[in-house]
């Protein structure tokens, strides 16, 4: 495997693979670098001469009241200890030197400092967006018919349970957690970018995301700001949290029973989607009313109503979604050809820190299938291109994904790649036998 390799000219220190971009007090970890050995070389000058450095990027003390990423992106941005990398990352493809830089400036905030490997992908984002803006409306419709076959098939599995019952009203469920709710909250709660549209359909979307899903508040914390900026670190609760019961990364110490996680690992998905709805109230402190209304319609009704059949084709529904939902998450950042970041070193300027922290996003992230994988998946297939622009209609990604591999190639940057989900899950098991 090619490695990324950026080390320090200065003394040769080199971050640990699970070190984070950002230190726990929020100052920037790094040092002064140059690139060697034929990695990449990202120049010092930055394209954002009026802006301020990334650490110092502050919001407005008076929330913008009309945000078009709405309000709770702000809320979450303030909060966080990076609230500048967060500002690029879910500006990517939008107006950054134009309205937004405008907006900015007559609130008295200093746009953060861009690098070039972030302004030449930034540019490629906006030319796809104007190139294809009959998407959005592809996924709008998309959107519309999940909506309307999630209360068709929850009706199917009660009043007919059967297989195909339960594995129907799974996928409904997965197309909407992988399309509506993880891009909705990605968008700042407006999915449809139709103020009548979004009034309409946000408070059914509330209800389904607190009853079924990841309380909303806590998935901005740990989606937004620990996974999207610390991906693959100790930060990160995804994959790295798996630790010790799964070994994922090669400074995580091995144990005994490790040999064994590729065997294992299937054994643990059948309650990883059924456990949402009790952490969010054990957990997250989430309202106990949804809780109790999980469990009304998922156990409850379905023995009233069919008895033994009932509860079975509820378990049928959270076990085939909690492997279909969790394997495709997992494969997203764990595969053998992945760069291993303990021979990464982080830069010293601002615009730097954030062009190798773009680069970390892309080569800690897999990539797989096409146009329709996309659009089914909302986008999450290719991961890559999903932690370059995360607030883009999904669809645009598989019109991304071509332009940002040839970007990598010119950079000399791993991309990595599979043509199937099946191809990229056979990777995932390599990775967990490798590291057992």
């Amino acid at each position: 495997m090619t490695r990324l390799s950026v080390v320090s000219k200065k003394d040769g220190k080199v971050v640990g693979s699970k070190e984070p971009l950002l230190a726990k007090d929020g100052s920037d970890v790094s040092t002064d670098d140059e690139s060697v050995n034929g990695a990449i070389t990202i120049s010092t000058k930055t394209t954002s001469t009026t802006g301020c450095p990334v650490m110092d990027f502050r919001l407005p003390e008076r929330m913008f009241s009309r945000h078009p990423g709405g309000q709770e992106h702000l809320k979450t941005a303030k909060a966080s200890e990076c609230p500048g990398l967060m500002f690029l990352s879910y500006h990517v493809g939008y107006d950054l030197d134009g309205i937004i830089a405008t907006q900015a400036k007559s609130m008295g905030v200093k746009m953060p400092e861009r690098g070039p490997f972030y302004d030449e992908c930034h540019a490629m984002v906006q030319k796809v967006k104007a190139e294809h803006p009959e998407q959005r409306y592809i996924f709008i419709a998309w959107c519309l018919l999940i909506t309307t076959l999630l209360p068709l098939s929850f009706a199917w599995y009660l009043t007919a349970p059967s297989v195909a019952a339960g594995i129907a009203t799974a996928l409904v469920f997965e197309a909407y957690f992988l399309n509506i709710f993880h891009t909705r909250h990605h968008k700042g709660e407006k999915l449809y970018g139709v103020p009548l549209l979004d009034r309409l359909t946000s408070p059914i979307y509330e209800v389904v995301d607190n009853t079924w899903g990841y309380m909303p508040e806590a998935w901005r914390r740990n989606h937004h700001v620990r996974h999207h900026i610390n991906t693959n670190n100790e930060v990160d609760p995804d994959l790295p949290a798996m630790y010790p019961i799964i070994r994922m990364f090669p400074s995580q110490p091995k144990l005994w029973f490790h040999k064994f996680q590729t065997f294992y690992w299937p054994l643990m998905m059948p309650l990883s989607v059924a456990r949402f709805p009790i952490s969010n109230v054990l957990e997250h402190g989430g309202n106990p009313i949804y809780f109790l209304l999980w469990v009304t319609m998922m156990f409850v009704l379905p023995a009233l109503v069919n008895g033994r059949d009932g509860l079975l084709c509820s378990a049928l529904i959270n076990v085939f979604a909690g492997y279909s939902i969790t394997y495709k998450f997992a494969v997203s950042h764990s595969h053998e050809e992945l760069v291993d970041w303990d021979s990464v070193q982080t830069a010293t300027t601002d615009a730097d820190h954030v062009d190798k922290w773009l680069v970390q996003q892309i080569t800690e992230s897999t990539s797989w299938g096409g146009y329709w994988s996309t659009l089914l998946c909302g986008g999450l297939n290719l991961q890559i291109e999903h932690h370059l622009a995360p607030s883009v209609d999904p669809p645009l990604l598989a019109f991304i994904a071509p332009k940002l591999r040839k970007i990598c190639e010119k950079h000399k940057l791993k991309y990595v790649a599979e043509p199937t989900f099946f191809h990229a899950a056979a990777k995932f098991h390599a990775r967990l036998w490798k590291l057992g």
